[in-house]
C-alpha cells in the first residue's frame, strides 16, 4: 500500500523526506513563539480586584513575552468560581471568605447546588482589611463598646453587612441591642454621610487603604478608625472561616498614630485542578519576578510572605505545580 502511494505521487521519496524535515525544524522553532491567551477573572471595574488583576496582567505580559493576558470582569465572586470550574477562565481572583462560603454553603452560596471541587490555590495576592469607623464622641475604643449605639450594618447582603451579622453573632447580640440599627448602602456615599451627620456612630468598612474618601472623612477630626482586635476575633480567625489578621500600618492617615490591628480578608490567586503546569509556573515566575513592580502599583500586593505550609494549611487545595514552584523557591535561598 505504501508503495502504491509513492508511485502515483509525482515527488520523488527522497524529496518528499528532505521537506518534509525541513517542515519539521520550521515548526519546532516557530512553537515557542505561538501567542498563549489568559484570561483572569476579576470583580468589576471600579474595584480593587480589577486593579490587581490588570496589574497581574501587565505583569505577566512583561516577563513572558508571548503571552497576552486579559480579563473577565464578573461582579459576583460565585460567577468567577463557577467559570473557572468549568475551565471558561484560567485564574481567578477570590477571596478567603468567598471560597470558604462556596465550600460551605453559607451566604450567597446556600443558594447554589454546585460542587467546586476542582479549585487550587495558587498563591494569596492581598489582603483586604475590615476597618472599624466611629465618631469620636461616641466613646467607642473596642468592639464591645457598639453595644448600645447608632450604628450601620451595611447594605443587605454587602460584605459589611455578612461581617457585621458575623460579628453579632460572636458577641451574642441582637438588633435590639442598639439605639438604632441601619442598612446604608456605600452608594453615592450614603453610609458615610449619616456618620458625619451623627445619626450613626459607627460602622464597618471592607476596603484597601490608603482610601480617598476614607481620607477625607477623617480629615475634620471627629472620625477616626478602631482596631478589631480581641479574643472574639481572634478565634474567629483561629476557625480558618476565610478571616485572617492584619494591620493598617501608623501614618496610613494623619490620624493614624500607631498601627491598628485589625480583621481582614485574603484575595488569593486560584486556578482550576485541569490548569497544566507551564502556565503555573509561568505565571508564578513572572508575579515574583515584578513582585517591585505590583508593590509600586500598590503596597499591599504579594506583602506576605509565601511558604510551602501556609500554601498547605489552607482549606484550598494548593495546586501541585504551585508546591513544587515554592518548594524550589524556599531550597534555592
Amino acid at each position: 500500500m505504501f508503495n502504491s502511494r509513492q508511485d502515483n505521487r509525482s515527488i520523488s521519496f527522497p524529496a518528499f523526506t528532505t521537506s518534509s524535515f525541513v517542515f519539521l525544524i520550521l515548526l519546532f522553532i516557530a512553537q515557542p513563539c505561538t501567542p498563549f491567551e489568559l484570561l483572569i477573572g476579576t470583580g468589576a471595574r471600579d474595584s480593587f480586584s480589577y486593579f490587581a488583576g490588570r496589574t497581574i496582567c501587565r505583569s505577566v505580559e512583561k516577563y513572558e513575552k508571548n503571552v497576552t493576558c486579559q480579563l473577565a470582569v464578573a461582579e459576583e465572586a460565585s460567577d468567577r468560581l463557577i467559570n473557572l470550574q468549568n475551565d471558561s477562565i484560567d485564574l481567578a481572583l477570590v477571596s478567603s471568605k468567598t471560597i470558604y462560603d462556596a465550600f460551605n454553603n453559607l451566604g450567597l452560596f446556600q443558594y447554589i447546588t454546585f460542587e467546586f471541587n476542582d479549585l487550587r490555590l495558587l498563591m494569596p495576592i492581598y489582603r483586604a482589611p475590615v476597618s472599624l469607623i466611629v465618631r469620636r464622641d461616641a466613646r467607642i475604643s473596642s468592639l464591645d463598646d457598639l453595644a448600645g449605639k447608632r450604628v450601620n450594618s451595611g447594605a443587605f447582603n454587602t460584605l459589611e453587612n455578612q461581617i457585621f451579622k458575623k460579628l453579632m453573632t460572636l458577641k451574642q447580640w441582637h438588633k435590639g441591642d442598639f439605639t438604632l440599627y441601619e442598612n446604608l448602602p456605600h452608594s453615592f456615599s450614603q453610609d458615610f454621610l449619616a456618620l458625619k451627620a451623627g445619626s450613626v456612630q459607627a460602622m464597618l468598612h471592607v476596603g484597601m487603604h490608603p482610601d480617598t474618601s476614607l481620607k477625607q472623612l477623617l480629615a475634620d477630626g471627629r472620625i477616626t478608625l478602631v482596631g478589631l482586635d480581641d479574643l472574639d476575633v481572634d478565634q474567629l480567625i483561629e476557625d480558618k472561616a476565610g478571616f485572617c489578621s492584619c494591620q493598617i500600618a501608623t501614618g496610613t492617615y494623619p490620624d493614624i498614630k500607631e498601627d491598628i490591628k485589625t480583621l481582614a480578608m485574603e484575595t488569593l490567586l486560584i486556578a482550576s485542578s485541569s490548569t497544566d503546569d507551564d502556565t503555573v509556573q509561568r505565571v508564578l515566575s513572572a508575579l515574583l519576578e515584578s513582585k517591585q513592580h505590583l508593590q509600586y502599583a500598590h503596597p499591599s500586593l504579594l506583602r506576605q510572605q509565601i511558604k510551602v505550609t501556609t500554601l498547605n494549611e489552607s482549606y484550598l487545595h494548593p495546586h501541585p505545580s504551585a508546591l513544587l514552584f515554592f518548594q524550589a523557591k524556599r531550597n534555592l535561598r
